[in-house]
């Protein structure tokens, strides 16, 4: 069940610690989000990582040993990748520091205990079924064991995971699985079975701005919620929209929602999230619009606006 208000939290904690990282989605946890937003793309030989950019980009990615790095690939596409090529990069880069200027590279404890546990950097590009498991571990035994409280626990077992794929229409060269829009491509199949053998199915959303792929992975698997990304525009029926594609969540940049649209979309039975939201001036007035929820780099303080505002999440 969905909580009264869902607070999200943008790539794990964006402004906390270098994103989609298990340090990144430690942070999160530790505020006691709701959900964990982050990205997916694909590796060549077919494993599902999490990274926002189809590029290895320098920063937030370098080499763990630069002195031993073979040649590398141009452009340096995910897709190009193996698995276990890119376990020879890390995460822990700030390519934004003017925006956020307190995001910490430092390492968290269960980042550190669980990457000592199974062999990876704690900054490594951490896989769809790593965040899964490093969920769990949060919510178990490894958790308590690096002071988690009760109640941080209890939360973790509940979160819901919010995963976009990283489809750009008509450049399916950006995950090159032969997706063509009428069928599922590797992309969709891995998640799936990802999702399914965790058992988390009825706790993930997916999304993406390539509606398509939303569609098909609802058909695939019914038990999943959608979600319609949209940017840079305002739909003149975003209920008949999330109708075509069999979804359930209307996820606006927030500058292109009004409370218009809240209405409709909330009146065709489907729910409101906007992105990214950062800014108390901002989470007011959507908040007085009545969003289901919202997607922030900041959990921290949007978790204390919504406590001092008397909003459950």
């Amino acid at each position: 069940m969905s909580p009264l208000f869902n607070l999200q939290g943008h790539r794990g904690a964006r402004a906390l610690h270098p994103e989609n990282t298990l340090p990144s989605f430690e942070a999160a946890l530790d505020v006691g989000v709701s959900s964990l937003e982050t990205d997916m793309h694909l590796t060549r030989d077919g494993v599902v990582v999490l990274c926002h950019d189809p590029l290895l980009c320098n920063p937030p990615y370098s080499l763990l040993r630069p002195e031993s790095a073979s040649p590398s690939l141009s452009p340096p596409l995910v897709s190009r990748f193996t698995w276990a090529e890119l376990r020879g990069y890390r995460a822990d880069g700030n390519p934004d520091p003017r925006r956020f200027p307190d995001q910490n590279p430092d390492v968290t404890p269960l980042a550190a205990l669980f990457a000592q546990q199974h062999g990876l950097h704690p900054y490594g590009i951490p896989t769809l079924e790593e965040l899964l498991l490093f969920t769990a571990a949060y919510a178990g035994e490894p958790g308590a064991q690096v002071g988690k409280s009760a109640v941080q626990r209890q939360r973790a077992r509940n979160v819901l995971f919010d995963l976009e794929l990283k489809r750009v229409p008509f450049h399916p060269e950006t995950i090159n699985d032969g997706y063509d829009g009428t069928t599922p491509g590797l992309l969709e199949e891995c998640v799936v079975e990802t999702l399914r053998r965790a058992g988390v199915v009825a706790r993930t959303t997916v999304r993406s701005f390539d509606h398509r792929c939303v569609r098909l992975l609802r058909r695939m698997e019914p038990g999943l919620t959608g979600a319609v990304l949209i940017a840079e525009m305002a739909p003149a029926a975003p209920a008949k929209l999330l109708e075509s594609v069999d979804a359930q969540v209307y996820c606006p940049a927030y500058p292109f929602l009004d409370e218009a649209i809240v209405r409709q979309v909330q009146a065709a039975g489907a729910r409101v999230l906007p992105w990214t939201v950062n800014q108390p001036e901002h989470w007011r007035r959507l908040l007085d619009w009545g969003v289901d929820g919202l997607t922030t780099d900041v959990p921290d303080r949007l978790a204390r606006y919504l406590g001092e505002h008397g909003i459950a999440f």
